[in-house]
């Protein structure tokens, strides 16, 4: 039996065989566990083993649950949780009785970003979990980082092989082992269609950014809550796919036009070292690749990160000259085109059936003219022309709004508070009696202070109890929300005092461990380490959260 792999349409069949040698399974939320775990699947098949891969949920829900062998490959998703295609596979394995998998050789694959603090979560607690249940770790299981394609395939190709080489288990899950699959809201695990129904600019004229506000309406009802964000599946834009056109050609692939595969499979805006990876597989001699692959294993992130700043796939293959590489072995080292992720900025008590979502957009120019994020080129077409498009609900976690009755303080600079309007929204809505506190900064006050007028009237009416921003570039010190909140210390002090919850969201790269920092020196007193510790106490106790990114 074998059925193929397709991510276009932001689901993932299943490749199976009859009798697997070697299963490989993925948790994925961006799709680059997806991405890494097919790659490794193709080259195991490659070479003649017979490999069944899929989702971790859709081996689940296939009712055949046979295995001689396994590899988990996953990411982490929201603040150390499962990605949603693994949630219910890391449920069902929480149930299976001690010794169901006695013997079952394993190995685990974890991807993640080190800058987050549950990095690589989702697959220690896999690994750990088969562990417990007596399944046999043939290889360690491997951390890999943003630069996972390198790493990864280092590890991969004799991991797959001791894999192979260790004997087939021959038990059986028990039929008394086999769990329910919980019902999932309808609208979380399936996409949906929408359509832009208003838009408007948020950032004025002399802004150094462009963010606009979009609203969507549904053909049939879509359930959310406030802290929810909203997958959007794009295509490339023609334009984009008319600049590949003019270096290959429209050329067939695979008894497909080429222009219908770059617009509807593969990411063209954010290149990634592996592409890099490939490139140096396929030309060996060219000296551009090798200082580019010298740098991805000098381990200098901030290095790598710098060289692969603004250029785009297409930058890439051409800066390192390697456009006479056949367009059949590009396409093989792309990823599946990602959708794009983002806070859902309205509340389903106030806003009439439409779902807003706050977009930064990305636009500059570079080499072979203006360059635009996929996703922003995508919304404003879909704005312009009103077409259909697909997306889907990604539920909270922990970044929810608690009791009615208790306070809520969010810090939210640029589009990071986007969630934070839907939470002030609903508890106007409802009537919520906890009071609220917002943190926003910018650039400028005369153009970047998105919502203003919302917010100034939410405060005018005691919805929000107390707004403080922070322009950094209106005076000759730069100035931040970590420098406000500072500024505001005893009064913070005292909102935790009372219960209050503490909501994050934006900036993963500076914001959020500065807001840690100024959150530590605040609750310490001068005192850092008890500052660390009373921090850690209100993560553990689910009133710090952050959504960052």
């Amino acid at each position: 039996m074998t059925m193929q792999l397709s991510v276009a349409e932001g689901e993932t069949k299943m490749v199976a065989s009859d009798a697997a040698e070697l299963t490989i399974l993925f948790g994925s939320q961006t799709g680059n566990a997806e991405y890494l775990a097919f790659q490794i699947h193709g080259k195991a098949e490659k070479a003649g083993n017979n490999v069944q891969f899929a989702s971790l949920e859709d081996w689940l829900q296939s009712g055949d649950l046979k295995l001689q062998r396994l590899l988990v490959v996953t990411s982490t998703h929201d603040n150390g949780h499962m990605p949603d295609n693994a949630a219910d596979f890391w449920d069902w394995l929480q149930h299976l009785p001690s010794g169901a998998l006695e013997g079952l050789p394993y190995a685990v694959l974890a991807i993640g970003d080190s800058m987050y603090e549950d990095f690589c979560k989702a697959g220690h607690d896999i690994d750990q979990r088969l562990e417990a249940l007596g399944a046999a770790r043939i290889v360690e299981s491997i951390d890999c980082d943003i630069d996972f394609e390198f790493s990864a395939e280092r590890w991969a190709k004799p991991a797959v092989q001791q894999l192979l080489d260790a004997e087939p288990w021959d038990g059986a899950i028990s039929d008394d082992a086999d769990q329910p699959v919980a019902d999932k809201p309808a609208s979380a695990d399936r996409t949906r269609t929408a359509r832009v129904v208003a838009t408007r600019q948020l950032s004025k004229p002399g802004s150094a950014k462009y963010v606009a506000h979009y609203e969507l309406g549904f053909d049939e009802p879509f359930t959310y809550a406030p802290g929810d964000s909203l997958s959007v599946f794009p295509r490339n834009s023609d334009r984009l796919v008319s600049q590949w056109i003019e270096v290959y050609g429209n050329q067939v692939v695979d008894g497909r036009p080429l222009r219908d595969i770059l617009a509807h499979d593969v990411e063209l805006r954010l290149p990634h070292p592996g592409l890099i990876v490939g490139l140096s597989r396929l030309q060996p001699d060219n000296q551009s690749v090798s200082e580019i692959i010298d740098l991805i294993q000098s381990g200098f992130r901030e290095r790598l990160d710098a060289w692969l700043w603004g250029r785009d796939v297409l930058d890439v293959i051409t800066d390192l000259r390697c456009q006479n590489v056949p367009v059949e072995d590009i396409l093989a080292e792309l990823r599946p085109l990602q959708h794009r992720d983002y806070s859902i900025s309205s509340s389903p008590l106030r806003d009439d059936g439409r779902l807003h979502i706050t977009v930064a957009g990305v636009r500059y120019e570079r080499g072979r003219g203006e360059h635009q994020g996929t996703a922003t080129e995508f919304l404003r077409e879909r704005a312009e022309d009103g077409a259909p498009f697909e997306v889907r609900r990604v539920p909270a976690h922990e970044f929810t709004l608690p009791d009615d009755d208790l306070p809520v303080i969010m810090i939210g600079p640029g589009v990071g508070v986007a969630p934070f309007r839907a939470f002030l929204r609903h508890r106007d809505a409802s009537g919520a009696s906890g009071s609220n506190w917002l943190f926003f900064g910018d650039q400028h006050r005369a153009y970047d202070w998105l919502y203003e007028d919302e917010f100034e009237d939410l405060s005018t009416r005691g919805v929000l109890h107390q707004l403080n921003v922070a322009f950094s570039r209106d005076q000759a010190e730069k100035l931040y929300v970590q420098h406000v909140m500072l500024d505001h210390a005893d009064e913070l002090r005292g909102w935790v005092a009372d219960g209050a919850y503490i909501f994050v969201c934006g900036d993963k790269t500076r914001m959020a461990a500065d807001v840690d920092r100024a959150l530590a020196d605040i609750l310490g007193e001068g005192d850092s380490s008890a500052g660390e510790q009373r921090v850690a106490a209100l993560k553990a106790a689910g009133r710090y959260v952050k959504d960052v990114y």
